[in-house]
Order: C-alpha cells, then sequence, then structure tokens
C-alpha cells in the first residue's frame, strides 16, 4: 500500500492544508496525518482541540489522524522532525510529503546536506559561543549563508530541510515530495479573498470574534463544528485565559532548577520569571521577556516545558507509542495492515500504552499537557473530561 503521510499543526486546518492532502491523494492509497495534539511548535495552545482538527481533516481527504506526541509537537523544528519522522518509519509508511515555499527538493536536499558538513558545525559551534544571536535565528541564518542564499529560509522549508536531516539521520525508507506553498506567506496577517490566508491570520481573525472566518475560506467546510466547539467552551483555546494561573506558577518557581528544563536554560528561565514578576498578562510577560537573543518562539516553549515539566532528555528519548485521533476505513485498514509489522504502538487510551518507562514518562507529560490545555479553554474543564475523549471512527 502506497501511504502518503504529512507531519502538521493545522492550527487551524485551512485551504492550505485542503490542497496539500489533495496532493496526497492523487498519489497514494492512504493519506496519514500526524498532527500536533493540544500544544504547537510555538509553545501555544491549539486554537481548536486535537479531535475537532481531525474531524475536520477527515471531511479534507484524510483517511488516518494520528497524534504527534507531546512534548515533541511543542519542540523546536529538530525535534519536531525527528519524532515525525521517526514514527512515521516505524509504522511502515512510505511516503512523506511537506509543503514548502521553494517546493525545490533537489535544493532543500543540498541545504540538509549542507547542514550535516563539519565546516558548517564547526563554523555554527563557534558562533553559538560568541552568544550575540538566538541559537535558531543564528543556525538558520549561518545555513543561507553557507548556501548562498539571496534571503534566509522560509518556515516551511526550514521545516523541509528538519525532515530530510531527520530521514538521513534514521535511514529512513520514507521517500520525501515537496509541494510548492500556495496562498499568503507563514507570517502575514491579512486576510485577502483573492489568495488562501496563513494560519495565524486566521487565528488573529477568529480571537477579534470574526468566528465565519474559516467557513469564508473553506466553501465546502462545515462549520457546524466550530458552532460545537464554540458552545461547549472549547473553542477558541488559548494560554491567555490561564494567565494569572501561569504567571503564579511561575513567579514561585525555582530558579535553581531553571537549567533542568529544557529551553528553559542559559538565562531564559530567570528572563521569564522576572518579566512575570513585572507583568499583569502573558502577552505583557512576553514583550517584557523578549530580546534578538531569546526571541517569542523560546520563549514560549521555555515557559511550557517549565509549566509541565520537560526535561531536555525527555526530547532526545523517541516516541514510545502513538495516539489514534481519527480514521475512516481505509485508514483503520492501514492500521490493521501494519499491526504485526509496526514498530511503534498505536494506542487509542492511556488503559493502551505500553508499560516501560520511556512510555509512561510520556504519557505522564502527555498528561500534564492535557491538565494545562484544561484552563486554555474559554470554559475551563477538567482534564479527565479531555482524556474521557474517544477516537473519531467514520464509516466512509
Amino acid at each position: 500500500m502506497k501511504t502518503g503521510a504529512v507531519i502538521c499543526e493545522c492550527n487551524p486546518p485551512h485551504a492550505g492544508h485542503a490542497y496539500l492532502l489533495e496532493q496526497i491523494k492523487k498519489e497514494s492509497d492512504c493519506v496519514v496525518c500526524l498532527m500536533s495534539g493540544h500544544f504547537v511548535q510555538r509553545g501555544e495552545a491549539a486554537i481548536l482541540s486535537p479531535l475537532a482538527r481531525a474531524e475536520i481533516l477527515l471531511q479534507m481527504g484524510a483517511d488516518l489522524v494520528l497524534e504527534l506526541p507531546f512534548p515533541y509537537a511543542a519542540s523546536s523544528a529538530e525535534s519536531f522532525a525527528d519524532a515525525g519522522v521517526s514514527i512515521l518509519s516505524r509504522l511502515g509508511v512510505t511516503d512523506l510529503w511537506f509543503g514548502s515555499e521553494s517546493g525545490d527538493l533537489d535544493s532543500l536536499s543540498q541545504i540538509a546536506v549542507t547542514a550535516q558538513s563539519q565546516a558548517f558545525r564547526a563554523e555554527y559551534a563557534k558562533r553559538v559561543g560568541e552568544g550575540n544571536i538566538g541559537t535558531a535565528a543564528l543556525y538558520f541564518q549561518l545555513l543561507s549563508d553557507f548556501c548562498g542564499l539571496q534571503k534566509p529560509l522560509s518556515p516551511n522549508d526550514i521545516l523541509a530541510v528538519a525532515y530530510l536531516r531527520a530521514i538521513e539521520k534514521e535511514q529512513s525508507n520514507l521517500m520525501p515530495h515537496a509541494v510548492q506553498r500556495v496562498g499568503a506567506d507563514d507570517r502575514d496577517l491579512a486576510l485577502e479573498k483573492r489568495k488562501i490566508p496563513s494560519a495565524a491570520a486566521l487565528r488573529k481573525a477568529i480571537f477579534e470574534g470574526k468566528t465565519d472566518v474559516l467557513s469564508a475560506f473553506l466553501p465546502d467546510f462545515d462549520n457546524k463544528i466550530l458552532q460545537r466547539e464554540r458552545d461547549a467552551g472549547r473553542f477558541p483555546a488559548s494560554m491567555n485565559f490561564a494567565s494569572s494561573a501561569i504567571l503564579w506558577g511561575l513567579r514561585q518557581a525555582d530558579p535553581k532548577a531553571f537549567e533542568l528544563f529544557a529551553e528553559a536554560g542559559g538565562g531564559v528561565g530567570n528572563r521569564l520569571q522576572t518579566s512575570a514578576n513585572e507583568a499583569a498578562d502573558l502577552e505583557t510577560l512576553f514583550s517584557f521577556a523578549a530580546t534578538k537573543k531569546y526571541p517569542n518562539a523560546r520563549l514560549r516553549r521555555a515557559l511550557l516545558f517549565l509549566l509541565t515539566g520537560v526535561k531536555k532528555e525527555d526530547l532526545s528519548i523517541s516516541p514510545a507509542y502513538v495516539r489514534l485521533y481519527a480514521a475512516n476505513e481505509k485508514g483503520r485498514g492501514f492500521l490493521s495492515s501494519v499491526r504485526k509489522t509496526a514498530d511503534i504502538p498505536v494506542v487509542t487510551s492511556n488503559a493502551g500504552v505500553p508499560n516501560f518507562p520511556a512510555a509512561r514518562r510520556q504519557e505522564e507529560l502527555a498528561e500534564k499537557a492535557t491538565s494545562l490545555y484544561a484552563l486554555c479553554l474559554p470554559r475551563p474543564t477538567s482534564p479527565a473530561e479531555l482524556l474521557r475523549k474517544n477516537p473519531i471512527l467514520s464509516e466512509k
């Protein structure tokens, strides 16, 4: 079976995702989405619950939606890509598809080779020691210079390079496919009917109260899902709803422990704590704390990992299991076909989590993330309410 997969956030799902799934479907027997759960790569709460996003993806053409587990889903490009490639390879997926600003697989592959070269790594280590710029920004700025690019790599090209590096490191049989991104740039916050808007623009509009914005840009989209989630007090989710609890937690945290946690070392945790003592809400906290060396995304991830207890070593361990969010008949057929050959278990509830230390640690962190997400809803709920949800099984 030729299985085409995409590693995604879909925060929220939009017409650009529909376009990518359409391209995959043309050349695949089964379309798999490995999707972030309650938190996404920038360290933010997903605006829409994982199950609701998975339900939309089934409508868009996906056959199977699995979770890219926490904390990998909320980590930097390298850990995000490594975890995604590891899971798909161990499941027996044949092809990995990704959106890219350039759409040029040969060029992206050459950039990935450069990133692995001894000369690049030596120069990067030297520059990191100088400490004048954030490590992620430095990495991609230097990579652009080494490859003679006219402008810095765009966000989706950065992830594409990370996927290609992960495939090489994993010695995976995944066949990569780059699809040129259509629509607005990832950082474009404008809503224009003549082109597909960015997810950031859609989130901005949703938080401004423009509730019909997704259906306006997705003509075939079933707006009942959003209305159901809004009526239930689950949409739109944001860490801002939990500002007071988060600020209190950060103010009373032990600064001696900051170095233990992922992304929080090198003075990041201390900077967040100092800013928390001066700020009255999260957005003010990040505006106080952000610098060229500590960009907003790094700060958000550090805060999330401090709140949920994610340590540096947690990101270096391969995912131990993957959770099922949604499947149609074709998706269930794929899972059945790989049941005996897959090197990673697919679970539908915590009862199915394997009983060994790495799996239990991943489950512990996932439960902490779910507990935090329960406070990030417009109508806060108990973590148990979210954990009780069953996967969506479609007959179509």
